[in-house]
């Protein structure tokens, strides 16, 4: 039980070989190699034509490969894109790092730096952001900030006088728009629930059904987050505060595996537990219905860590479709 609680805390906030041979076979291979040698020119020249039946992830693999993986992409040529980040951060109750927390934010920093400047990254969507839109201005498309270099970027995470994280880092720097997408009532409902199972108990529910209701609402409060976003993000576009329809959405790690169902099922299905009095939520996903492309990305930090990839299932998810992610691309 201990471990489901510190989980949920920490999630809320070819080459050609050719041989020698007689003068016919001389020609022959010299005709190969002009031909091998024009393709890599056209490859070289022509970085963005893509091959019939290449990998779509080939187009983002040029992201620098200590940043993160990236570990699902759909509708990779739609100009709507949602950058889905996996995170940790800093504990919700003493505000202090933990082992890994400031190089996973490092890596969430790079990632928006690196989609702000090649991919024209202008809005992030942080979960756990509630303020008033007008007091962000609006996105700046390629920003002239300098660059944060590692050391300054460490020290500014390391500093547990005041609270930071990569998001308030990017909008700062990078100059993006940042915009809530957050539900009030189901925030609030998801902290009630995780101070209930906190607690000893009572005698109205055991533990197994309040960390049911917990899962329950959790997983709708991940739905919910999801199919707010469209909307969000053509707001956004229509006030004039953003240049196109991209945006970054952090949420903790534990959520991913949830996502990546609704994708795979192209639905969302959450069955209410026996311990919870609600109907159950189903919805056509709204990503989907309009169009958007959808690439998940796990900061380097927490990709490399296989015993918090197994507690949030993500190493099944891996194993399945290979040990990179790469047959899972779509």
């Amino acid at each position: 039980m201990q471990n489901h609680c510190s989980l949920f805390k920490n999630l809320l906030h070819a080459p050609f070989s050719l041989s020698a041979g007689k003068s016919f076979r001389r020609l022959f291979n010299s005709v190969i190699f002009l031909l091998s040698a024009w393709l890599y020119v056209l490859t070289m020249v022509l970085p963005g034509t893509a091959i019939a039946g290449a990998s779509p992830v080939a187009g983002f693999t040029d992201m620098p490969l200590e940043y993160g993986k990236v570990i699902y992409r759909i509708n990779e040529n739609s100009p709507k894109q949602l950058y889905i980040i996996g995170i940790s951060h800093r504990d919700p109750q003493s505000g202090r790092n933990g082992s890994t927390t400031i190089q996973t934010q490092a890596d969430i920093f790079r990632i928006g730096e690196w989609l702000h400047q090649n991919r024209e990254l202008q809005l992030l969507l942080p979960e756990g952001y509630f303020t008033a839109a007008e007091t962000c201005p609006p996105a700046i498309a390629h920003s002239s900030s300098d660059q944060l270099d590692s050391y300054l970027l460490q020290q500014k995470l390391a500093d547990e006088s005041r609270f930071v994280n990569a998001e308030m880092l990017l909008k700062e720097n990078c100059r993006l728009r940042v915009s809530q997408v957050e539900e009030r009532s189901i925030y609030d409902a998801v902290f009630a629930s995780l101070r209930s199972l906190q607690t000893d108990g009572s005698a109205q529910s055991s533990p197994q059904e309040r960390l049911a209701q917990l899962k329950y609402l959790q997983e709708v409060r991940t739905a919910v987050l999801l199919q707010k976003i469209p909307a969000i993000v053509d707001k956004e576009l229509n006030d004039g505060m953003i240049g196109n329809q991209s945006a970054m959405f952090t949420i903790g790690l534990n959520h991913l595996q949830d996502i990546v169902r609704y994708f795979q099922n192209n639905a969302i299905q959450i069955n209410s537990p026996a311990a919870v009095q609600a109907a159950n939520y189903t919805a056509e996903l709204n990503l989907l219905k309009t169009g958007f492309g959808v690439t998940i990305i796990i900061p380097r930090t927490l990709a490399d860590d296989a015993r918090l990839l197994q507690m949030t299932n993500l190493d099944r998810i891996l194993l399945a479709y290979g040990r990179t992610g790469q047959e899972w691309l779509n």
